[in-house]
């Protein structure tokens, strides 16, 4: 892999699985957002998962969870029906054999006092 990123932070939201219809059957993409913290700001994600064994990993995971994600810089453009205007969008994408997630445990929250 010549593209390689790696990020920890934090699960914003709960895993969302998608399935798409192929010609010999279906693919099922798992999806998840990260937010990962670099001094006083926080970016966030997209991490697209096509990697079964990374998949199931990441759909026991739930928002709060702090995840280390190792995969492809990917940018996805299509065109617009309605404007005619191209759009994009850049992600992370996790391949078989390309990548990986892992748990690093919950997130510590911060109680109201």
């Amino acid at each position: 892999m010549t593209n390689r990123v790696t990020l920890l932070g934090k699960l914003v939201d709960a895993p969302k699985i998608r399935t798409i219809e192929v010609r010999n059957g279906s693919i099922e993409i798992v999806s998840l957002w990260i937010e990962a913290p670099s001094g006083e700001r926080a970016d966030r994600f997209t991490v697209e998962i096509n990697c079964p064994k990374a998949a199931a990993a990441a759909k026991a995971m739930r928002a709060g969870v702090i995840a280390e994600i190792t995969g492809q810089l990917r940018h996805d453009r299509w065109k617009d029906k309605a404007s005619g205007k191209w759009t994009g969008k850049v992600f992370v994408a996790v391949d078989p054999g390309e990548g990986h997630v892992r748990s690093k445990g919950m997130a510590e929250t911060v109680e109201a006092a």
